[in-house]
């Protein structure tokens, strides 16, 4: 297998580190994606390029790496054997939201529309025990059904806002892993809500994806920038995406006091319009999910969850805050030339975190950085994390 992530001030560089690995890639399926940033005059000869790269690839367009390589041109890589692993493409419906923007030059429709005009949240979700059980498709989507439920170990997958479906149906793999990155929103680069890429076809809605047979690949999240508010409690009464009471106490009270001891100088009323807030789920003294908190109400005590389901009743929970002045980086492990290790990493940024857009200058490479064994790719939709 080999992995890789370039970072670069001009897409030439791009082109020439995917010159350098097309040597490898015979008999191998290519996993890539490439950061929404690339300038359009250089986006469709990127694309043409990583889709002809073998003979099978799968990918998205993502949002571009924040930190201090915030405004390169990202791409990563990632090759396995052909017969190590199965590429899929999934249709199965669930909530999305309306299709907005324009059309572009490289934009092929696909036969079918996957989108429902209902919306539906993102995010750090704890996705597989809030869907809603009526979207459950018992077909597997195309390209796995040949594959056997117990050699499956790892599955990694680029989704539209609405993976309700494919994720019911993904639970058959009871043993493995599952990633998936929300693909960053494309409305004004490609004319489509997301783009997703399988072989030289380019589609705007579902998902793809490759699941790899075992070795299970060891996974884990980190919750970036996220501080703690106030102790640990119990969630004693919830209904539906709402928290109606937390150690049988008004919740945004709660939260409100642990503001305030905080230090934290945030108005009330501006609690929701900000992802500054959230609710997290514990497992033992660690975060396990978490949901940004999108409104409060001091009087009636109740908390709006980003999420389809508030945490159970029972639940063992945390308030975390985001400083403003806080910017998502990418973790130094991750880039770490001697770990050793081949890492796969997906990293979630705020919807409100701005991307400067690079502009090419013919035959000036400038600033590149490769990341050899690492894959990483970002986006403000979110991810998710199955593993048990």
């Amino acid at each position: 297998m080999h992995f890789s992530t370039i970072l670069a001030r001009s897409p030439a560089a791009v082109l020439a580190h995917i010159s350098r690995l097309s040597a490898l890639s015979k008999d191998h399926v290519l996993l890539f994606s490439l950061s929404s940033n690339t300038p359009s005059s250089d986006l469709a000869q990127l694309v043409q390029k990583l889709t002809t790269f073998s003979p099978q690839s799968i990918g998205c367009l993502s949002g571009p790496l924040p930190g201090r390589h915030d405004g390169l041109l990202s791409c990563s890589f990632a090759m396995f054997k052909s017969d190590s692993c199965f590429p899929f493409r999934s249709q199965i419906q669930g909530r999305a939201s309306p299709q907005v923007g324009r059309r572009h030059s490289f934009r092929q429709k696909e036969s079918q529309s996957d989108v429902l005009d209902q919306d539906v949240p993102s995010g750090n979700i704890d996705w597989g025990t809030v869907w809603n059980q009526s979207l459950t498709n018992n077909e597997l989507p195309s390209g796995l059904q040949s594959a056997s439920l117990d050699e499956i170990g790892t599955i990694v997958y680029f989704t539209d806002a609405a993976p309700e479906g494919l994720s019911n149906t993904l639970a058959r793999f009871r043993g493995a892993t599952k990633l998936g990155l929300f693909a960053a929103s494309t409305p004004f680069i490609t004319g489509r809500p997301v783009t997703l890429f399988k072989g030289d076809k380019i589609y705007e809605a579902g998902a793809v994806g490759l699941a790899l047979k075992h070795p299970k690949a060891n996974a884990r999240v980190q919750f970036l920038g996220m501080e703690p508010l106030c102790p640990p409690m119990l969630v004693t009464q919830a209904e539906g995406n709402l928290v109606i009471s937390l150690d049988n106490k008004n919740p945004t009270q709660l939260l409100l006091a642990g503001i305030r001891a905080a230090g934290i100088d945030s108005a009330v009323s501006s609690l929701k319009d900000n992802d500054e807030f959230a609710l997290a789920t514990l497992r033992g003294e660690d975060p396990h999910q978490m949901c940004t908190i999108m409104s409060g109400d001091p009087s009636r005590g109740t908390i709006a969850l980003r999420s389809m389901s508030a945490p159970p009743i029972g639940a063992r929970v945390q308030f975390f805050h985001r400083p403003r002045s806080t910017t998502v980086t990418i973790p130094q492990e991750l880039t770490n030339p001697l770990s050793q290790r081949q890492t796969l990493g997906f990293m979630a940024y705020p919807e409100t975190q701005t991307h400067q857009h690079i502009h090419s200058v013919e035959g000036e490479e400038g600033v590149t950085h490769i990341f050899q064994d690492t894959f990483l790719a970002a986006s403000e939709g979110g991810l998710h994390l199955e593993s048990r």
